[in-house]
């Protein structure tokens, strides 16, 4: 194992590296709304919500591969015949699918069940990961963790909007976009032989963002810059995805999938807090403190399991 593995393989760098991505991500909730309301985009103009999206990831793709030309993965970055249909099939359902999926379901649920439903993509993947990797096994304390981390996300919610009523075109649509998200995390841990994380990461959001634009203008959508702050808004989201998408897909690299993907439940968490922070919401209530504590120790339950595996495996040698 070299120096760097070793790095990127220590649960506490891990931890600080994923809690940055989630915060990030997190910023993500009251930016798009942000950005709706700039754009003067109607919460059920679907199509105008997918070139917004398009407009956020194709860029936020360039940006991770110009990030990569001052690193020492630079000589990785060409896109090889070899590469082309791995990475595709990644933005297909990390970018392009997972968020079709989401704007088009969204707009039929609450916020609440919009957050409960995203924290299942955490637990996706880690059952998933144990279908796919035999290093990964699903175990008991890893399924306790992600149901004690999915009642902090319940709990967040309980006193919010109401969950409403089953529907198909919602919570169906929701959980399929979830769940398309935990099989990208797959598909990256997979796809990571001989091949760099910025590389992964940058065309995969450039082929998932232009589908998703392109799909947007034929259905009739469009963005339209009303001033400066249409562009900054644009630009941060982009900047933000590509740096969190970056870091994510470095993780997923160097480390079981279920390790990394449980930090996923703290995506509403942060994106409650900086909801509070940018558009004066309350966020200092029971339910929040009660429901960071149980997400946090879920967490740690996951992450507790595989370190213990990992330090039986060396004892083993």
């Amino acid at each position: 194992m070299t120096a760097n593995n070793k790095l990127t393989q220590n649960l506490f760098f891990v931890a600080v590296i994923a809690v940055i991505c989630t915060m990030l991500w997190g910023t993500a909730f009251p930016g798009i709304k942000i950005g709706y309301e700039l754009f003067r985009i109607d919460s059920s103009d679907i199509p105008s919500k997918l070139v917004f999206a398009g407009g956020r990831f194709a860029p936020a793709g360039l940006i991770v591969l110009l990030i990569g030309l001052f690193t020492k993965d630079r000589k990785k970055l060409k896109l090889r015949k070899k590469d082309l249909v791995p990475v595709s099939i990644l933005g297909f359902f990390q970018t392009f699918l997972q968020y079709l999926l989401l704007y088009t379901g969204i707009v039929h649920i609450t916020g609440a069940k919009s957050s409960l439903l995203t924290s299942v993509a955490a637990f996706g993947s880690v059952i998933l990961s144990a279908l796919f990797f035999r290093n990964d096994q699903l175990t008991f304390q890893k399924v306790i963790g992600c149901i004690i981390g999915i009642t902090g996300i319940i709990v967040m919610n309980i006193n919010g909007s109401g969950m409403g009523g089953f529907s198909i075109e919602g919570d169906v649509l929701v959980i399929l976009s979830n769940l398309s998200g935990a099989i990208g995390n797959i598909i990256s841990k997979k796809i990571s032989d001989d091949r760099s994380p910025i590389q992964i990461s940058g065309y995969q959001l450039i082929f998932g963002g232009t589908a998703l634009t392109l799909l947007g203008l034929l259905s009739g959508g469009r963005l339209i810059f009303y001033d400066i702050n249409c562009v900054l808004i644009l630009m941060y989201l982009a900047a933000m995805a590509g740096i969190a998408f970056m870091l994510w897909t470095m993780l997923l690299f160097y480390n079981d999938v279920s390790r990394v993907a449980v930090f996923n439940l703290l995506i509403p968490v942060f994106g409650t807090i900086w909801s509070g922070i940018f558009l004066g919401e309350n966020i200092f209530t029971a339910e929040n403190m009660l429901s960071l504590l149980l997400v946090c120790s879920g967490i740690f339950l996951v992450n507790f399991t595989l370190k213990k595996k990992a330090d039986n495996i060396e004892q083993t040698k």
